[in-house]
């Protein structure tokens, strides 16, 4: 029988951490700056969503002049999940250090539109290495199931690409 780790924190404390990390991924994503760029991102057609997010959000400098003011310790990346969601970027938060045994980060996932029955809820599809992130992105700009994306190019271990 496996000991339970020892942590050197309450759940309240990891909560709090966890509350007080979203309230600042909160506070960015609803700013006037951040949700005009949103709002810029999805009126594009998908194939200019890659592009966009590399060359404005991706882009300190880009945001900076749109008057997005990113908080310390907030991460603007590409993600990718197991389940295929057509994820486009995310904001993120790592907890203290001293929480992360138990959890690391809090973040905000920002999708293109999908029906919902277009990712599957099925715990062996939903549990797979997600693809790479560039990858990913390259799919949905060329209108592609990401279903239909090879496994070769999921990622495994720390690894999450361009």
């Amino acid at each position: 029988m496996l000991a339970r780790p020892q942590f050197s924190f309450t759940k309240e404390e990891l909560q709090n951490a966890m509350r007080e990390g979203y309230a600042v991924l909160i506070s960015l994503a609803t700013s006037e700056p951040f949700k005009a760029i949103c709002q810029e991102l999805h009126a594009l057609p998908d194939y200019k969503r890659d592009e966009f997010v590399k060359s404005v959000l991706l882009s300190p400098s880009a945001l900076e002049r749109r008057g997005v003011n990113i908080p310390p310790g907030v991460l603007i990346q590409r993600s990718a999940f197991g389940d295929r969601r057509p994820t486009l970027f995310c904001i993120k938060k790592y907890l203290p250090k001293r929480f992360h045994i138990a959890w690391e980060n809090v973040n905000l996932t920002f999708d293109a539109a999908y029906a919902d029955e277009e990712v599957s809820r099925d715990p062996e599809q939903c549990w797979r290495y997600p693809l790479r992130p560039d990858i990913q992105s390259h799919a949905l700009a060329e209108g592609e199931s990401l279903e239909a994306v090879s496994d070769e190019f999921t990622v495994k271990g720390n690894f999450m690409g361009a």
